[in-house]
Order: C-alpha cells, then sequence, then structure tokens
C-alpha cells in the first residue's frame, strides 16, 4: 500500500508540474503578445508625436496668415483713372513727374490698363511712393521697373521708368 501511496502522490505532483509548466508557459506567451503590442503603440506615439508637431505647426502659420491685414483693392474704369489716384501719391512723395503714356485702346473695344511712367527724385521718396501705392483701392502690379541715378542731377536724385497694369472693370 506504500507503493500505491507513493505512485498516487508521485502522479499528483508530476500532474502540479506539468499545470506549473503550462500556467508558466502561457503567461510567457501572453507577455510576450502584449510586449509587441506595446512596441507597436509606442511606435505609433512616436509617429502622432511628429504628426501633432507638425500640425501644432502649420496652425500657427495659418494663425498668422489669417491675422493678416488684406488690402481690400478694386477695380477702376481704366489707367486715367488709376492715373488720378497715382499722380496724389506722387506728389505727395514730391516727385518729379517727367513722363506718362498709356497702352492705348485697340480696335477690340479692350479698356486702357497700362500706364508708362518716368519720375525722379529723391531714392528715399520714390521707396515710400512704392509702398504706398500698395494702399491704393486699386488693384495694380509694376511689371516693370528700372531704376538708374542720372549723372547730370545731384546725387541724392534717381529716375525711375516703370510700366504699372491697373485691373480694370469689365
Amino acid at each position: 500500500m506504500n507503493k500505491n501511496y507513493y505512485a498516487v502522490f508521485t502522479g499528483i505532483f508530476l500532474g502540479i508540474c506539468l499545470l506549473l509548466c503550462g500556467g508558466i508557459w502561457y503567461s510567457l506567451r501572453e507577455l510576450y503578445v502584449c510586449r509587441e503590442e506595446y512596441d507597436q503603440l509606442d511606435a505609433e506615439r512616436h509617429n502622432n508625436t511628429g504628426i501633432i508637431t507638425n500640425l501644432e505647426a502649420r496652425n500657427a502659420s495659418l494663425a498668422r496668415i489669417s491675422g493678416l491685414s488684406i488690402n481690400s483693392a478694386g477695380t477702376v474704369p481704366d489707367a486715367v483713372a488709376f492715373f488720378s489716384m497715382l499722380r496724389q501719391v506722387i506728389d505727395l512723395h514730391k516727385l518729379n513727374l517727367l513722363y506718362v503714356s498709356t497702352s492705348g485702346q485697340d480696335d477690340s473695344g479692350a479698356k486702357d490698363n497700362t500706364l508708362q511712367i518716368k519720375i525722379n527724385g529723391d531714392y528715399y521718396a520714390m521707396a515710400k511712393m512704392f509702398a504706398d501705392l500698395r494702399d491704393l483701392p486699386a488693384a495694380s502690379k509694376i511689371t516693370r521697373l528700372s531704376l538708374k541715378r542720372n549723372h547730370d542731377l545731384p546725387e541724392e536724385l534717381v529716375e525711375a521708368d516703370l510700366t504699372i497694369e491697373v485691373l480694370t472693370e469689365e
């Protein structure tokens, strides 16, 4: 009977050992799966952190752009109407108007939208005049600009030869 007890206890002991080994093996397998999932989530977190940083920078840029004061320039009937506004800016900065011409209307009936102007005056006053062109209530762009110093004039004076296109009414 002692032999039977030893056999039963040995069987119970081996069963408990097998259950412990199976439990350890299952726990290690689950730990490995959890570790893989943790590493994947950590990699995604790092990736998302970079994306969030880029989006925050983009939002900051968009906030600065939306904060800009944009000129609400409109159209003018023709280049002559724009020249009357331009003439006030030229006179304000005490520049001398040497020459002005328009592109002239062609037979197609299109509006005159180009001015060719030659002015001279102080370099800094001319730069201020160019800056003030942005504040005019008409949309325009300088398509050609030539600045040169005329050696016959005093040192501070320069000549500007420019072509301006104006957005005219249709």
